[in-house]
């Protein structure tokens, strides 16, 4: 969730962008649309089948960092759809976010943070992401949707990456150890990555145990 105000050093320039960010994002989320993020977790839900026990499942995994290799395709897809709604919702030059910990450094997003902020926003914080997405404010107001602040965090961004991305995980199976991944983990992924035909029955009877 979004600091309160009062927790910004206002003395630093990062410290009064972000508290300005965070005041616009609270104006914003006053006037979210509800049925709009209703129908976002319902596309979601579609990409598993309509299955919503296992929608459940995956949102709290990544919002906990959790690495379920039982669903690996499952939280992959998850996570591509978010990835392509924020890139959506959130183009270039409508958000920013900053370095707390530099007093004097301000980033507007740029590739390094994009990579810092976006994994770490759609898994740890959807909600918030769609409800600003959503925000529906008049027409005089509409320039505050693109000063839209998201806190970063290399660290969980990097570990999101890590484990939600198909792409980051069939390719760096030594981060994964690093990351604290077992073998078996490791072998769940490579079946993943190389299976071919349906999955067999017993495999589908596994995971509609676990669910």
């Amino acid at each position: 969730m979004s600091a309160n105000n009062n927790d910004y050093d206002l003395s630093s320039y990062s410290g009064r962008c972000a508290s300005f960010g965070s005041s616009t994002n609270s104006f914003l989320l006053k006037h979210q649309d509800k049925g709009f993020i209703e129908r976002m977790v319902e596309e979601q839900v579609k990409l598993l089948r309509g299955n919503k026990e296992l929608f459940n499942r995956i949102d709290n995994n990544m919002k906990d960092g959790v690495f379920d290799h039982f669903f690996i395709r499952e939280h992959c897809a998850i996570y591509s759809w978010r990835e392509t709604f924020f890139s959506k919702h959130f183009p270039d030059n409508s958000w920013f976010t900053v370095d707390l910990d530099d007093e004097d450094e301000f980033e507007a997003e740029d590739g390094s943070e994009k990579f810092t902020t976006i994994p770490f926003q759609i898994t740890r914080h959807f909600d918030r992401v769609m409800a600003l997405a959503s925000a529906n404010v008049h027409t005089e107001l509409t320039w505050l949707k693109q000063q839209i602040y998201f806190e970063k965090n290399e660290q969980l961004a990097a570990e999101a990456f890590s484990k939600y991305s198909w792409g980051a995980m069939t390719i760096d199976e030594e981060h994964l150890k690093d990351l604290g991944l077992g073998f078996s983990d490791l072998a769940h992924l490579i079946v993943e990555e190389y299976q071919t035909g349906p999955k067999k029955l017993e495999e589908m009877a596994l995971k509609a145990i676990l669910l």
